[in-house]
């Protein structure tokens, strides 16, 4: 049923990297344009960094987390993790539908969102259970995956002024 509906566990972190090539390729062209230099209230969009180098660093460290997150519910056959990964996912969609509305326009990772919001929805509804563990691991997930979310925002600035005394 659809290539083991896509590719088994690990169709979301190949989601997740498709999604970030768009951020991780147009962030830094999008934050110099004159839209969004001049309006301070987007700034705090995809962090304060705007070295695309350094912004990967935090890609990189998530899509690991997810192939960790794909083996082990791979090898375990461990539904409720993966849905609630899922379920996490999908919600970062929204927080990309919220900067386009505020923004008035473009907003790097909306059109990867838009096209892969029909996968999403089927595989969630193919993993889909809800009890009562499933809702506690989803509270879990969800503080675990927009906690390490907002450590990463919070370290690649300081990453970044870091490497920029290094090479400079």
């Amino acid at each position: 049923m659809y290539f083991s509906l896509f590719f088994g566990y690990f169709t979301l972190p190949v989601l997740f990297i498709l999604h970030d090539f768009e951020e991780m390729i147009l962030v830094p062209f999008w934050k110099r344009t004159n839209r969004f230099q001049k309006n301070p209230r987007f700034h705090h969009y995809f962090g304060n960094t705007h070295n695309g180098a350094i912004f990967s660093i935090g890609v990189l460290e998530e899509f690991l987390i997810l192939l960790l997150i794909s083996a082990l519910c791979s090898i375990t056959e461990n539904r409720r993790l993966y849905l609630c990964f899922l379920l996490a996912y999908s919600f970062h969609f929204l927080i990309h539908l919220k900067m386009c509305v505020s923004y008035h326009g473009y907003v790097p990772g909306i059109i990867t969102c838009l096209l892969q919001l029909p996968m999403m929805v089927i595989l969630i509804r193919h993993y889909f259970t809800l009890d009562f563990p499933t809702c506690l691991l989803f509270i879990l997930t969800m503080f675990i995956v927009y906690g390490n979310l907002l450590l990463m925002h919070r370290l690649m600035p300081k990453w970044e002024a870091q490497l920029n005394r290094i090479w400079d």
